[in-house]
């Protein structure tokens, strides 16, 4: 009875991209800790053979097939794994890819004016960006429902081009980009609200399928060692009082290094980066509640003073 109780009180991850590189990685090492671990991915016979790799019974580390760029199979990985294990501590939103296709239309240089290039492929944004976003609003209902204590972490993994951009992958740096402030703006209200502390790990050029050659590609001094990876990750897992939330940490090899929030250059113009509570309640349904929010439209704004930039109003 014991044992089950132990196995009942684990701590549970979902690990998106986790039958390869950087999630197979993180959930071998979870698993090892004692954590019970669903590796999810697109392809059930690579999954499903990982998975029986860290436990055969499946009592502690299962696969569960999904594509993160879709919300329906999403929302059905969250409530597949609260079934199965009864609680959610963690997410690891780590699923990507790069870009699907060339942006610069290089290859349509002579083609007729009337011949429109192709819709682009957005594989990269859907995939990453976008399952990084379901993700959070999946993770942060089902970690409401942790008992006794509600509330988890999220971690997206991200990648240092979304910091220097790469002009060989146009689409998946800016995804990258967006993730870090997806990951910054959502943070104190996860925290506050939540109980809930979102990071992001920013990866350095690392050996993972993403990609062919890449032990041609770089010098070993250049790729993150795995136990960089894992440290990294660490830092906000054994975090047990989610004192850490919307940290930036890069890895490189092996060592470890954190970009802050740029400096405001803007001084006292600073107010459209403050929450505007009555914008915040009309989209979000409740008022933010954060210590700097503005509760009320200031005297001699510009609408009443008729002074909107260069424009008057009513013209």
């Amino acid at each position: 009875m014991g044992s089950v109780l132990e196995q009942n009180e684990a701590k549970v991850a979902i690990i998106t991209g986790g039958t390869s590189g950087i999630g197979l990685l993180l959930g071998r090492h979870l698993h090892s800790k004692g954590w019970r671990v669903a590796l999810v991915g697109r392809r059930a016979d690579i999954g499903t053979s990982v998975a029986s790799s860290l436990d055969p019974s499946g009592t502690t580390a299962i696969f569960v097939q999904c594509d993160v760029s879709s919300y329906p199979a999403q929302a059905a990985m969250f409530k597949t794994v609260f079934i199965k294990f009864g609680r959610l501590d963690l997410l690891i939103a780590n699923a990507g890819s790069v870009d699907g296709g060339s942006w610069y239309n290089f290859r349509s240089r002579g083609a007729d004016i009337n011949d429109v290039p192709p819709e682009p492929d957005t594989s990269c944004t859907d995939i990453h960006f976008k399952g990084v976003m379901y993700g959070t609003v999946l993770a942060t209902h089902y970690m409401r429902h942790n008992s006794p204590t509600p509330g988890g972490k999220i971690i997206a993994t991200t990648s240092m081009l979304g910091l220097h951009p790469c002009p060989t992958f146009p689409e998946y740096s800016s995804v990258e980009a967006g993730i870090i402030q997806w990951v910054r703006v959502n943070a104190p209200l996860l925290k506050s609200k939540e109980n809930i502390a979102i990071n992001s790990v920013v990866m350095g050029p690392a050996v993972t399928p993403v990609m062919p050659g890449f032990g041609k590609a770089f010098l070993p001094e250049e790729l993150v060692l795995p136990v960089t990876i894992i440290k990294a990750y660490d830092l906000f897992i054994e975090d047990d009082n989610n004192k850490r939330i919307g940290e930036t940490v890069e890895t490189a090899h092996d060592g470890l290094f954190w970009y802050e929030m740029p400096e405001d250059k803007s001084g006292s113009r600073r107010r459209n980066m403050l929450v505007y509570e009555p914008w915040f309640a009309m989209i979000h349904g409740e008022k933010s509640g954060v210590e700097n929010a503005l509760q009320e439209a200031p005297e001699g704004n510009a609408q009443d003073s008729g002074r909107i930039g260069e424009f008057e109003v009513g013209m």
